[in-house]
């Protein structure tokens, strides 16, 4: 990590969500694990019957789910990793593979958002055995010509990037409220200040070239049917994906369960986070009795 003062990086962000973010860095910390040469870090916690693993989007870290964390935990065994800078799917799957098994999970409930999902979206193809329900939020299959212009962005300077998703994130957390919006613009600063550096800023950009570079190697379009096992949360004004992306998306998981929303942009889950967690809470609990804490 780089040297940065937490509290001036924080100082407009709400006392109590810095509060909570400090507490839940004491009480989680990383675990770490050496998967085929690769150093993985990641954060296990809970104790229930059922996992889930949680895949963060572009920019995340372990450690940036933790509000779903917090709130899963009380029902599952949840695992969050951040990702190595392999540039290798495939690699960033097998890994994946290794923490279950270091955990003793043979199967799990998957989400991933953005990035994440699309690692998932890899992942059920090649470790099918190994998942059980599969949430995809904010993703779409890219056309030859978003792929392109994906290319032409990922070359760009490192500094050049950061300046971009600085203002990108004010642009998607307009939508939520005031208090959400000012301590996740705080979070994102850390992320490019104390989180991360430019390689594994970089190896994130070079996961999403490497995955719309080799369909076949991955089966992107390949149809995969899990009658009611699979749930896609896309919003009808994400700008991150165009229409046909997302269609071509669903159109790999014939049967799947689909909640669209009308708005909210790239991050449903931070501008509609009831209706949001209400839907993906449905979708995973098949009865009262796993769950009777989750709020």
């Amino acid at each position: 990590m780089k040297d940065a003062s937490f509290d001036i990086i924080y100082k407009d962000a709400p006392v109590e969500q810095r509060e909570k973010l400090q507490t839940f860095r004491t009480m989680h910390p990383y675990r770490t694990i050496n998967a085929d040469g690769v150093q993985w870090e990641y954060i296990a916690s809970g104790e229930g019957k059922q996992a889930i693993l949680l895949l963060g989007g572009g920019l995340s870290v372990g450690e940036t789910s933790f509000q779903n964390i917090l709130r899963l935990e009380k029902c599952y065994r949840v695992l969050s990793p951040s990702y190595p800078p392999v540039g290798k799917v495939s690699r960033i799957a097998d890994g994946l593979a290794a923490i279950l098994d270091r955990e003793g999970i043979a199967r799990t409930h998957v989400f991933g958002h953005s990035l994440g999902a699309g690692i998932a979206h890899a992942f059920v193809r090649l470790y099918p055995d190994r998942v059980d329900k599969l949430v995809l939020d904010g993703f779409g299959l890219y056309t030859s010509s978003s792929l392109r212009a994906a290319k032409f962005f990922f070359k760009l300077p490192a500094a050049w990037l950061r300046a971009y998703y600085r203002r990108r994130f004010r642009t998607l957390l307009a939508g939520a409220d005031e208090a959400t919006r000012a301590f996740y613009q705080a979070y994102v600063e850390e992320l490019f200040t104390r989180l991360h550096t430019n390689e594994t800023l970089m190896g994130q950009m070079k996961l999403l070239i490497d995955f719309f570079d080799h369909p076949d190697e991955y089966g992107l379009f390949r149809p995969v049917e899990r009658p009611g096992q699979v749930l896609l949360i896309l919003a009808e004004d994400d700008r991150g994906f165009k229409s046909t992306e997302r269609e071509t998306l669903k159109a790999s998981y014939p049967g799947a369960m689909v909640h669209s929303f009308p708005s909210g942009g790239h991050l449903s889950g931070f501008t509609h986070p009831k209706e949001f967690n209400q839907v993906l809470d449905n979708f995973l609990v098949t009865s009262a009795s796993d769950c009777e804490q989750m709020t």
